[in-house]
């Protein structure tokens, strides 16, 4: 067996031996450059940066199953090079580009090892975005019938996912875990992550949405909805306050 040939090959591991680090290898696999074998259409060669306009030529495999096609990628060169018989062309580029360009087909990484794995078109467009979770506004009027509550089952995983980004900023005193449901809207009920903290929050719930975005298939609610403490709604925040133990609290930080 090879050894990994970078953080991302270390976390691939993990995550096979363990569910629990899958995220961290999904961030880590959408903020890394891959492997892909193919050519520039109008034969660029070398280092050359990928214009908007400029095609790629890209290697299509059959799957096994029942040899439909499907695109590999590699998470280094090492794996690639195991993966082939002979010198073929190849690119690297980041996985983000990689997945928008070939948006619709299915993709696998690392074939020919014991670490590949496949991934389906809604898999990559959850891993671009999600449709699932989103920071959606809410306005509700007075007159709303909001039912509002606490998870059975608080997702641990999810819980450590979220804790570990916001220890990353300063300026995010606490988080809340409940749930909300408006019968008038959806009968479906929400997770809902209150962030008590200072200044704009905006970017930081984009970023926190895409971490958890990777999550979607083992999380019993589908939807999360985000919520600043004294910002947002203030009913929502009083409940919140009031009912619920925060899941993170900022080291040096008591909340009153």
């Amino acid at each position: 067996m090879l050894l990994p040939a970078n953080n991302l090959e270390k976390l691939l591991h993990k995550a096979a031996a363990e569910s629990d680090h899958a995220p961290a290898f999904y961030e880590e696999l959408m903020e890394s450059k891959v492997f892909v074998l193919g050519k520039a259409e109008d034969d660029s060669s070398g280092n050359f940066t990928l214009q908007d306009e400029q095609a790629l030529i890209l290697q299509h495999w059959e799957r096994e199953t029942d040899n439909s096609p499907v695109i590999p990628f590699f998470t280094s060169l090492q794996m690639l090079k195991q993966a082939i018989d002979t010198d073929e062309p190849y690119l690297e580029l980041p996985t983000s580009a990689l997945f928008q360009m070939t948006m619709g087909a299915p993709l696998v990484l690392n074939p020919n090892s014991e670490f590949g794995m496949e991934f389906e078109p809604e898999d990559i467009a959850g891993l671009l975005d999600t449709d699932l979770m989103t920071n959606a506004e809410h306005l509700l009027d007075e007159e709303t019938e909001v039912l509002l509550g606490m998870p059975e089952t608080p997702p641990e995983t999810f819980i450590e996912v979220l804790s570990s980004f916001f220890a990353q900023h300063k300026n995010i005193e606490a988080a809340y875990l409940g749930t909300i449901q408006i019968p008038a809207q959806d009968d479906e009920e929400h997770l809902m992550v209150g962030i008590k903290g200072k200044g704009s929050m905006d970017k930081i719930i984009d970023t926190a949405i895409k971490k958890i975005s990777v999550l979607e298939d083992i999380m019993e609610h589908n939807v999360v909805d985000f919520y600043v403490i004294d910002q947002d709604d203030q009913d929502i925040s009083d409940f919140m306050v009031e009912n619920i133990t925060p899941f993170y609290v900022a080291k040096n930080k008591t909340l009153h």
